[in-house]
Protein backbone atom coordinates (compact mmCIF):
# COMPACT_ATOMS: atom_id res chain seq x y z
CA UNK A 1 0.00 0.00 0.00
CA UNK A 2 1.18 3.87 -0.88
CA UNK A 3 -0.39 6.72 0.52
CA UNK A 4 1.13 10.41 -0.74
CA UNK A 5 0.09 13.19 1.82
CA UNK A 6 1.47 16.27 3.80
CA UNK A 7 0.51 17.77 7.23
CA UNK A 8 -0.71 20.54 8.24
CA UNK A 9 -0.39 22.63 11.28
CA UNK A 10 -3.54 21.72 13.09
CA UNK A 11 -2.78 17.55 12.53
CA UNK A 12 0.94 18.16 13.70
CA UNK A 13 -0.60 19.49 17.13
CA UNK A 14 -3.30 16.69 17.42
CA UNK A 15 -0.19 13.94 16.83
CA UNK A 16 1.84 15.80 19.71
CA UNK A 17 -1.45 15.37 21.48
CA UNK A 18 -1.70 11.65 21.19
CA UNK A 19 2.24 11.51 22.06
CA UNK A 20 2.05 13.39 24.68
CA UNK A 21 -0.83 11.48 26.34
CA UNK A 22 0.97 8.02 25.61
CA UNK A 23 4.59 9.13 26.81
CA UNK A 24 4.55 11.79 28.76
CA UNK A 25 1.13 12.27 30.99
CA UNK A 26 1.98 8.49 32.95
CA UNK A 27 5.23 9.80 34.07
CA UNK A 28 3.72 13.76 34.34
CA UNK A 29 1.04 12.26 36.74
CA UNK A 30 3.75 10.36 38.99
CA UNK A 31 5.68 13.22 38.96
CA UNK A 32 2.84 15.07 40.45
CA UNK A 33 1.79 12.66 43.05
CA UNK A 34 5.78 13.07 44.43
CA UNK A 35 5.33 16.77 44.53
CA UNK A 36 2.04 16.75 45.89
CA UNK A 37 3.14 14.44 48.81
CA UNK A 38 6.39 17.10 49.48
CA UNK A 39 3.77 19.62 49.96
CA UNK A 40 1.71 18.05 52.21
CA UNK A 41 4.82 17.24 53.99
CA UNK A 42 5.37 21.18 53.67
CA UNK A 43 2.20 22.20 55.24
CA UNK A 44 3.00 20.02 57.72
CA UNK A 45 6.12 21.71 58.31
CA UNK A 46 4.61 24.67 58.71
CA UNK A 47 1.92 24.08 61.24
CA UNK A 48 4.63 22.20 63.32
CA UNK A 49 6.81 25.18 62.94
CA UNK A 50 5.58 28.20 61.23
CA UNK A 51 8.17 30.48 61.71
CA UNK A 52 10.68 28.46 60.12
CA UNK A 53 11.58 27.94 56.78
CA UNK A 54 11.58 24.74 55.91
CA UNK A 55 7.91 24.20 55.09
CA UNK A 56 7.48 27.22 52.84
CA UNK A 57 10.79 26.37 50.92
CA UNK A 58 9.38 22.65 50.35
CA UNK A 59 5.61 23.98 49.13
CA UNK A 60 6.86 26.64 47.25
CA UNK A 61 9.45 24.28 45.01
CA UNK A 62 7.00 21.36 45.02
CA UNK A 63 4.87 23.71 43.53
CA UNK A 64 7.19 25.75 41.22
CA UNK A 65 8.44 22.05 40.00
CA UNK A 66 4.67 20.97 39.15
CA UNK A 67 3.96 24.22 36.78
CA UNK A 68 7.13 23.53 35.35
CA UNK A 69 6.53 19.67 34.24
CA UNK A 70 2.78 20.68 33.22
CA UNK A 71 4.07 23.91 31.09
CA UNK A 72 7.33 22.12 29.59
CA UNK A 73 5.00 19.72 26.95
CA UNK A 74 3.06 23.02 25.84
CA UNK A 75 6.11 25.50 25.25
CA UNK A 76 8.06 22.67 23.42
CA UNK A 77 4.79 22.22 21.04
CA UNK A 78 5.21 25.93 20.61
CA UNK A 79 8.57 25.81 19.34
CA UNK A 80 7.93 22.91 17.47
CA UNK A 81 5.22 24.02 15.86
CA UNK A 82 7.08 27.70 14.86
CA UNK A 83 9.76 25.90 13.71
CA UNK A 84 7.75 23.64 11.06
CA UNK A 85 6.27 27.13 9.95
CA UNK A 86 9.68 28.16 8.96
CA UNK A 87 10.59 25.00 7.11
CA UNK A 88 9.19 24.77 3.09
CA UNK A 89 6.28 22.74 2.53
CA UNK A 90 6.96 18.83 2.90
CA UNK A 91 5.34 15.92 0.52
CA UNK A 92 5.54 12.63 1.96
CA UNK A 93 5.13 9.28 -0.11
CA UNK A 94 4.37 6.46 2.30
CA UNK A 95 5.02 2.47 1.58
CA UNK A 96 3.86 -0.09 3.83
CA UNK A 97 5.63 -4.13 3.30
CA UNK A 98 5.82 -6.88 5.21
CA UNK A 99 8.49 -5.59 7.58
CA UNK A 100 9.11 -2.40 7.07
CA UNK A 101 7.62 0.95 6.31
CA UNK A 102 9.43 3.48 3.55
CA UNK A 103 8.56 7.03 4.06
CA UNK A 104 10.29 9.70 0.80
CA UNK A 105 10.48 13.21 1.74
CA UNK A 106 9.71 15.92 -1.19
CA UNK A 107 10.54 19.52 -0.31
CA UNK A 108 8.52 21.70 -2.19
CA UNK A 109 9.92 24.97 -3.14
CA UNK A 110 7.69 28.34 -4.19
CA UNK A 111 5.91 28.33 -7.61
CA UNK A 112 8.20 30.86 -9.01
CA UNK A 113 10.87 29.84 -11.12
CA UNK A 114 14.62 29.88 -10.13
CA UNK A 115 17.96 29.04 -11.64
CA UNK A 116 20.13 26.91 -9.73
CA UNK A 117 23.68 27.79 -9.44
CA UNK A 118 27.08 26.78 -8.02
CA UNK A 119 29.04 28.61 -6.04
CA UNK A 120 32.97 27.88 -6.77
CA UNK A 121 36.34 29.91 -6.78
CA UNK A 122 35.57 31.27 -9.86
CA UNK A 123 32.29 32.97 -8.43
CA UNK A 124 28.79 32.13 -8.84
CA UNK A 125 27.86 30.33 -12.16
CA UNK A 126 24.79 28.81 -13.55
CA UNK A 127 24.69 24.95 -13.74
CA UNK A 128 24.38 25.46 -17.74
CA UNK A 129 28.15 26.32 -17.62
CA UNK A 130 29.73 22.49 -17.76
CA UNK A 131 32.50 22.99 -15.57
CA UNK A 132 30.55 23.40 -12.70
CA UNK A 133 27.63 21.30 -13.98
CA UNK A 134 28.89 18.03 -11.88
CA UNK A 135 29.93 20.34 -8.53
CA UNK A 136 26.06 21.75 -8.89
CA UNK A 137 24.41 18.29 -9.06
CA UNK A 138 26.64 17.15 -6.26
CA UNK A 139 25.20 20.39 -4.03
CA UNK A 140 21.88 19.43 -5.01
CA UNK A 141 22.43 16.14 -4.22
CA UNK A 142 23.46 16.83 -0.63
CA UNK A 143 20.49 18.81 0.48
CA UNK A 144 18.01 16.24 -0.87
CA UNK A 145 16.36 14.55 2.19
CA UNK A 146 16.82 10.26 2.29
CA UNK A 147 14.62 7.90 2.30
CA UNK A 148 13.31 6.82 5.79
CA UNK A 149 13.20 2.86 6.81
CA UNK A 150 11.64 1.75 9.80
CA UNK A 151 12.18 -1.52 10.14
CA UNK A 152 8.99 -3.31 11.98
CA UNK A 153 11.29 -6.05 13.98
CA UNK A 154 14.24 -3.64 14.85
CA UNK A 155 12.30 -0.48 16.09
CA UNK A 156 10.13 0.27 19.11
CA UNK A 157 6.53 1.28 17.39
CA UNK A 158 3.43 2.37 18.42
CA UNK A 159 0.27 3.94 16.07
CA UNK A 160 -2.81 6.05 17.74
CA UNK A 161 -5.46 6.91 15.98
CA UNK A 162 -8.44 9.44 16.09
CA UNK A 163 -10.82 10.91 13.58
CA UNK A 164 -8.38 12.94 11.69
CA UNK A 165 -5.29 11.13 11.65
CA UNK A 166 -2.78 8.09 12.31
CA UNK A 167 0.27 8.34 14.20
CA UNK A 168 3.11 6.23 14.45
CA UNK A 169 5.78 6.82 17.34
CA UNK A 170 9.10 5.16 16.66
CA UNK A 171 11.61 4.42 19.47
CA UNK A 172 9.42 7.31 21.39
CA UNK A 173 11.51 10.11 20.05
CA UNK A 174 9.77 10.01 16.04
CA UNK A 175 6.26 10.84 14.88
CA UNK A 176 4.91 10.28 11.92
CA UNK A 177 1.37 11.33 10.87
CA UNK A 178 -0.75 9.94 8.05
CA UNK A 179 -3.53 12.19 7.50
CA UNK A 180 -7.39 10.40 6.63
CA UNK A 181 -7.88 13.74 4.66
CA UNK A 182 -5.50 11.93 2.04
CA UNK A 183 -6.32 8.57 2.23
CA UNK A 184 -9.89 6.84 0.76
CA UNK A 185 -11.96 4.89 2.75
CA UNK A 186 -10.05 1.56 2.01
CA UNK A 187 -6.66 2.74 2.71
CA UNK A 188 -7.90 4.07 6.05
CA UNK A 189 -9.18 0.84 6.38
CA UNK A 190 -6.21 -1.19 5.12
CA UNK A 191 -3.88 0.69 7.25
CA UNK A 192 -5.84 -0.14 10.29
CA UNK A 193 -5.61 -3.55 9.71
CA UNK A 194 -2.16 -2.96 8.79
CA UNK A 195 -0.91 -1.67 12.23
CA UNK A 196 -3.50 -4.37 13.99
CA UNK A 197 -1.99 -7.53 11.72
CA UNK A 198 1.67 -6.13 12.78
CA UNK A 199 1.02 -5.44 16.44
CA UNK A 200 2.05 -1.84 16.14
Amino acid sequence: MTINYTNTIPEIKRAYALFRRKYAVPRMLLMTLLFGAAFIFGVDFIIKNPTGYTGYLLCGVSLAMSASLWSRPYLAQKRLVRTIETMGDERYTARFFGDRIEIDTEIVTGGEETEVVAITQHGVQTVENPEVLEEAEAQIAATKPETSVIGLTTEELYSAEDEEIFCLFVNKALIYIFPKRCMTEEQVVQLKKYFTEKAI
